[in-house]
C-alpha cells in the first residue's frame, strides 16, 4: 500500500503536467505487477481535495482511497466517493472530544507560562495556537521548559521554538490512526506500507507501530527529513511529484538514499502548518448532514416500530411540531 500526502508531495505550487503521464503509467505498472493500493492522505476537505486533484484526474490518475481532513476515509469509485461510514462517524466523535480538551487546555497553558514568567508577551492566542515573545534568551529557555511540561499530556499539541519566540500549535496526528484503520480494513500489514510525505502532520503516518517504509521529497520540513532518516527511509533529491517518482524507483530497485542533505539543518523555527478555511466548514457540514440522516432514519423506524428508547427518539420531533403549532396560532391572533 502506497500512502502519499497531497500538497507539497504530489503537488507543488503549480501542476507538473510533464510528469503526470509518467506518474500515471508508473502507478498502473505497480498495480499490475504488485497489486498496489494507492491512498492519498490530505488535510484538505473532500471538496478541497477534488478541486486540487482535478488536473490529475484529467490525465486518468486516481487513487484507490482518499483520506481527507486528516482522518475521514473514502473509497474512490468511478461514480464518486464511498465513505467508510462507521469509521468516519467514530473519528468525528473522537475529534470533538480532542478539540474540546485542547480548547480548554490552551488558556490554562497560557496562564501557567505567564504566572511563572510575567515578562513574556502573548503575540497570538486563539483556539488552536499560542505564541509567546521573550525579551532575552534565558527567559525564553525557561518559558520553553514550562511549555514543554504543560504540552506533554496533549498528543495534538506541538511546540516550536525560535530565538526569543515560542509557539504552541494544534497539529493533527490522526493521519496515522486513519492509515492504520484502513490497512486493518484491507488486511494490509505495516511492513507492506510505504508512506511519502513532506509536512509535520505526515509524521504520525511515518511512525506507525510496527514500523512501515518511509520517504520524503526534497522540499520536506526538517522534522520530516529527520523522521525519514531515523526510520531508514529514502530522502529524495527531487521535489514534489518528481521526488515521489524517485522514491518509487528507489524502493523498487533497492537503492535507498538515507543520508541527510549536505545543506540540511534541523531548524526549530516555527512553521505554521497549512490550514484550509474550507476544511473546517467541510467537516462541520459533513457531521451535521450525517447526524440529520441518522436521526431521520431512526425517526422513520420509530414511527412504525415499537422498541426500547422509541419515546426518546420521538420526543424532539413532537416538541418541534408543538413549537411550530404554537407559533402558527400566535401569529394568527
Amino acid at each position: 500500500m502506497l500512502v502519499t500526502d497531497a500538497d507539497g508531495t504530489l503537488m507543488g505550487h503549480r501542476p507538473e503536467f510533464e510528469q503526470y503521464r509518467a506518474f500515471r503509467d508508473r502507478i498502473r505498472q505497480l498495480r499490475t505487477t504488485y497489486g498496489l493500493l494507492w491512498v492519498v492522505c490530505t488535510g484538505r476537505s473532500l471538496a478541497g481535495y477534488k478541486y486540487i486533484f482535478r488536473p490529475m484526474r484529467q490525465f486518468g490518475i486516481s487513487p484507490d482511497f482518499v483520506i481527507v481532513n486528516h482522518a475521514y476515509i473514502f473509497e474512490c469509485k468511478k461514480w464518486g466517493y464511498l465513505p467508510h461510514w462507521i469509521w468516519n462517524l467514530r473519528i468525528r466523535w473522537l475529534e470533538w472530544n480532542d478539540e474540546f480538551a485542547v480548547r480548554r487546555a490552551l488558556p490554562k497553558i497560557r496562564k501557567a507560562v505567564l504566572a511563572q514568567n510575567p515578562f513574556a508577551r502573548v503575540l497570538v492566542s486563539n483556539g488552536h495556537r499560542l505564541c509567546f515573545r521573550f525579551d532575552d534568551e534565558s527567559a525564553a529557555e525557561f518559558g520553553a521548559e514550562v511549555l514543554r511540561r504543560e504540552v506533554r499530556p496533549f498528543k495534538h499539541l506541538q511546540m516550536f521554538q525560535s530565538p526569543g519566540e515560542i509557539s504552541v500549535r494544534v497539529i493533527p496526528f490522526t493521519k496515522g490512526v486513519a492509515v492504520m484503520e484502513l490497512a486493518r480494513h484491507l488486511g494490509v500489514v505495516n511492513s507492506q506500507i510505504l508512506v511519502v510525505g513532506d509536512g509535520h502532520n505526515d509524521i504520525s503516518m511515518m511512525e506507525l507501530k510496527p514500523s512501515c517504509y518511509t520517504a520524503c521529497p526534497a522540499n520536506a520540513a526538517p522534522e520530516v527529513v529527520a523522521t525519514v532518516h531515523r526510520t531508514h527511509g529514502h530522502i529524495a533529491s527531487e521535489r514534489n511529484l518528481n521526488g515521489v517518482m524517485e522514491v518509487l524507483a528507489a524502493y523498487e530497485q533497492g537503492q535507498l538514499n538515507n543520508k541527510l542533505p549536505e545543506d540540511w539543518t534541523e531548524s526549530d523555527t516555527p512553521v505554521m502548518p497549512r490550514t484550509h478555511s474550507h476544511g473546517i466548514r467541510g467537516v462541520m457540514g459533513t457531521s451535521i448532514l450525517l447526524s440529520l440522516v441518522l436521526y431521520t432514519t431512526l425517526l422513520v423506524v420509530a414511527s412504525f416500530i415499537k422498541f426500547p428508547g422509541r419515546e426518546l427518539i420521538l420526543k424532539p420531533y413532537y416538541f418541534a411540531i408543538e413549537c411550530i403549532y404554537k407559533g402558527w396560532h400566535f401569529f394568527d391572533r
